[in-house]
């Protein structure tokens, strides 16, 4: 764990300065002088106490760094120890740069999710329940649907289009669908859903395209599925 150099220098120096301050308290006690030896071991006796409380700020340091990689947590600044040229310190930077460059990318897709006029929910699948692991900009708009973060309170909004998801058990699907919106008159939609699996989470992707919108893309792309 300590593995720079000047800690360890630093504790090498710790150490010699109190087997000095012991030798030369032993050395005035045995030439008889009186109050020198309780002098000197009362230095050596502080020296104990710096060297406790530096070892201690190492390690405090080190659990706190260890501490914030484990919660993936990097807003802790750690530059000023850089120079120790420490794995640790060096794997937190690494950690914290990857944790920026993918921060970065999600607001890029989230914005790209958003900007498309196709109705896109996400659902992740936790334990027995499915939750709304993301539901674009477009589904929540033209569905008239806050940003649920759970399956039955979506279900209660769409009730139409959870039940033909629920019967095909979030299996795979490719049909339309009439969708009636603010009870107003029922539009047909192109539903294309699929189901994977990503680093042992399960998820469930919907997409939800009107008629209209599908002709449009036919149009301009004829050779568009």
């Amino acid at each position: 764990m300590l593995k720079s150099l000047k800690t360890y220098q630093l504790l090498f120096l710790r150490l010699i300065l109190i087997l000095f301050g012991i030798e030369f308290s032993i050395y005035l006690h045995k030439i008889n002088f009186v109050f020198a030896p309780i002098f000197g071991f009362l230095i050596v006796f502080l020296l104990i106490i710096e060297l406790y409380n530096y070892v201690k700020s190492i390690i405090l340091l080190y659990d706190k760094t260890i501490s914030s990689i484990i919660q993936n947590d990097f807003s802790s600044d750690f530059s000023k120890h850089k120079s120790e040229k420490n794995d640790l310190f060096q794997l937190y930077d690494i950690l914290k740069n990857k944790q920026n460059e993918q921060v970065s990318k999600d607001i890029i897709y989230s914005s790209i999710l958003n900007n498309i006029e196709t109705g896109i929910i996400i659902l992740q699948k936790q334990e027995k329940d499915w939750n709304v692991f993301l539901m674009n900009d477009y589904f929540s708009t033209h569905f008239n649907v806050p940003k649920f973060s759970k399956w039955k309170y979506l279900k209660s909004h769409l009730p139409s289009l959870c039940e033909i998801i629920e019967k095909d058990d979030f299996q795979e699907i490719k049909t339309s669908i009439e969708i009636s919106i603010n009870q107003q008159n029922s539009q047909t939609f192109v539903l294309q859903a699929s189901r994977t699996e990503i680093f042992e989470h399960d998820y469930f992707i919907v997409l939800l395209d009107s008629i209209q919108n599908v002709v449009e893309k036919k149009r301009k792309m004829p050779g568009l599925i």
